[in-house]
């Protein structure tokens, strides 16, 4: 795919956030610190009850609100908005490396349409180390959780963007399409840098135990809302 010469951004970064203000006030200034050819949009919902959309007024980022609160529905909604040729999806608590740009472009320009980063978890520890090594390669479960995705305007389109009937999984089910389509994806060894306060308000073997659990049912096929109440049910 050819890098754009006008004035258009070349990657759009698409943020899904509820209540993310605490996070915003990190992640925004540091994105505009290193982006050159990007466009920051952050996709919020009607439950939303804190100071996000001041915080992106605060640093001129567009923000928009939809009804449901739906990272699915979220992020199909900025990629509808959207104005450059990549899209790059971001949770609020995961940092990219400083040279995104750099790292996705290439993977582009090699002929890849789609990949993601592996990731680091911030504070990490031994065992925490051992879940970011299998982000760094292709496997069962790659591509999803945490991990930042990008895509060609044109695949993500072409496949429809996520599945909105899945309240969480989304980006595996989108991973699983591809992958099913025989499309390469790239894993950028450069890492994100994953928040772990997942880990610390419940405990290491709990999360890896609801997320293994999740997974499975998620591949029996399980329907999307009985795997958003087995895992909202098991984790705060």
């Amino acid at each position: 795919m050819a890098v754009k010469q006008d004035s258009s951004p070349l990657i759009s970064i698409i943020i899904p956030i509820l209540n993310e203000e605490k996070r915003l006030e990190k992640l925004l200034p540091y994105l505009l610190k290193h982006t050159k050819n990007s466009e920051i949009i952050v996709v919020s919902c009607d439950a939303t009850t804190d100071r996000s959309e001041a915080v992106c007024n605060s640093f001129s980022i567009p923000y928009y609100s939809i009804s449901c609160a739906s990272r699915a529905l979220q992020m199909n909604h900025g990629a509808k908005i959207a104005q450059g040729n990549i899209f790059m999806f971001l949770h609020a608590d995961v940092i990219p490396p400083s040279t995104f740009e750099k790292d996705i472009i290439e993977q582009i320009e090699d002929g890849y349409r789609a990949g993601f980063f592996a990731y680091d978890f911030n504070p990490s520890n031994k065992w925490l180390a051992i879940n970011a090594k299998f982000t760094r390669k292709d496997g069962l479960f790659a591509g999803g959780g945490d991990q930042c995705q990008f895509f060609t305007r044109e695949l993500f389109q072409n496949h429809n963007g996520y599945d909105a009937n899945y309240v969480i999984m989304e980006d595996f089910a989108l991973i699983r399409k591809l992958k099913r389509a025989s499309i390469p994806l790239a894993i950028i060894q450069n890492p994100a840098i994953v928040s772990s306060r997942k880990y610390h308000k419940n405990s290491y073997l709990k999360v890896n135990l609801v997320n293994f659990m999740v997974f499975l049912a998620f591949l029996l096929g399980v329907s999307p809302s009985t795997l958003k109440k087995m895992y909202s049910f098991s984790l705060k």
